[in-house]
Parts: structure tokens; C-alpha cells; sequence
């Protein structure tokens, strides 16, 4: 006899037959193991190869501010274009399987990388409970937790909590945009994270100042080592 399970799949694939779901950039039929966009679309993504340079323009961004390990960007972030529509689809339109396409692609991407053997834990940028409740989850989360079933790297998600809701970046400038987020983070405990090397995940980076809050607070504990990952890098 059929379990739940089983039932769900065997539903989920009919409904599939009937309504197949397509890429949300070309238009043709999803595989199975596809999500929104097609493998070809999928490629069509503008890599930026950051993570290949210490000096890339996301860790220049923050060169002199905190200590950080590595840095980087997986894409550009460009409005108009396919990622930055996938990205409005997970923030805005309560679309988590946005964040499970995205999260895939980072935790494959880090698989490659030798220095991701040395992260002892993942971070999502954390949202204020206020704006949590807005958006019904934090993006970060679902990229966070996509990342760890690829790379078994485990996420911490409690210990860096965002004390201070603020106003919405989008449209400041760099110093009002570092004003915004000055003193916004806390730390809830420290001993688990002593001397361990963190994984920061955002979804897009502009001027750093987000990512640059979070280091500053995560470099209050002892020994802790910090790098950072953003699916988008936005020059804007």
C-alpha cells in the first residue's frame, strides 16, 4: 500500500503532466530536476569568477574595514536581467523555490573551492522579526539551507540576530546606507562559534555595508574567522 509519500509524488507528477512549469527566462518545459529556469538559461547566468581572486571588487569593498578570509560574488547583479528577476520572485513573491535554484548552484559552486573544507558553519544574514513576519522568511535562510544539503557544511542561524529594524536600503546612498546599519546585529551566544571559520550568505551585495555590520559584530568573538558569499554583486 502506498504511503504519503509516495501518494504526494505520484499527485505531484500528474499535476505536472498537466500543468508543466517552465523556464522562467525561455519558456520551454522544465525537467524533473529543474527549477524556474533551464539548464541553458541557467548557464546563460552572468558569472563574475570572483571567487578565482582575493582581490575581486566584493572583498575590496571591504579592504580596510574588517578581517576578513575570502570574499566574493557568484553573479552579477543587473537590473532587468534573469537573476535580478529571480531574486525579486524569492523576496517579494514568496517564491521559495527561487531560493532553492539559487542556494543549488552556490552549494555546487562551493564544492569546487578548497578553502570551503575549512568552514565550520553558515550564516544567513539575518532579518529583524519584524520584517520576517512581512516576508514570511528570511531568504537567507532557504539559500542557507540549500547550500548545506550540497556541501554538509551545517548552518547556525540564532547566534547573529538583527536587534534594530531598519528602513529599506534600495534607495540610499553609500554613507546613509552604512548609517542605516550601524549597530543593527548582536550576538546571543559566542562559545559555540570560538575559534571556528563562518560562511556569511547574503543574497546581493552593493555597497557591503550589510555584510560589513554583520563582521564587525561576528569579529567580537574570540578567534572566529569570517568570509562571506553573495549570489549578486551590484555595482550600482
Amino acid at each position: 500500500m502506498a504511503n504519503n509519500s509516495q501518494i504526494k509524488k505520484l499527485f505531484d507528477g500528474f499535476v505536472a503532466l498537466l500543468f508543466p512549469e517552465v523556464c522562467k527566462k525561455c519558456g520551454k518545459d522544465l525537467f524533473a530536476e529543474e527549477i524556474l529556469l533551464c539548464k541553458r538559461c541557467c548557464s546563460k547566468l552572468p558569472q563574475t569568477g570572483f571567487e578565482h581572486s582575493n582581490s575581486n571588487p566584493v572583498a575590496q569593498l571591504l579592504w580596510g574595514k574588517v578581517n576578513i578570509e575570502h570574499a566574493f560574488a557568484l553573479f552579477y547583479f543587473r537590473k532587468g536581467e534573469t537573476l535580478q528577476k529571480i531574486i525579486h520572485l524569492l523576496k517579494y513573491k514568496r517564491n521559495t523555490k527561487a531560493g532553492e535554484l539559487l542556494g543549488k548552484i552556490a552549494g555546487k559552486k562551493l564544492k569546487e573551492l578548497s578553502f570551503v573544507h575549512n568552514i565550520d558553519y553558515l550564516i544567513p544574514v539575518p532579518l529583524h522579526p519584524k520584517k520576517m513576519k512581512i516576508r514570511g522568511y528570511n531568504q537567507c535562510d532557504i539559500l542557507s539551507d540549500t547550500i548545506s544539503k550540497f556541501t554538509n557544511i551545517p548552518v547556525q542561524k540564532n547566534i547573529l540576530i538583527r536587534n534594530i529594524y531598519n528602513v529599506s536600503q534600495t534607495k540610499k546612498g553609500k554613507f546613509d546606507r552604512w548609517k542605516n546599519v550601524e549597530g543593527i546585529f548582536k550576538l546571543t551566544q559566542t562559545e559555540s562559534l570560538e575559534g571556528k571559520h563562518i560562511l556569511l550568505i547574503d543574497d546581493v551585495i552593493t555597497t557591503g555595508s550589510t555584510l560589513e555590520a554583520c563582521c564587525h559584530t561576528l569579529l567580537q568573538i574570540p578567534n572566529v574567522k569570517v568570509s562571506l558569499l553573495s549570489i549578486g554583486f551590484s555595482s550600482n
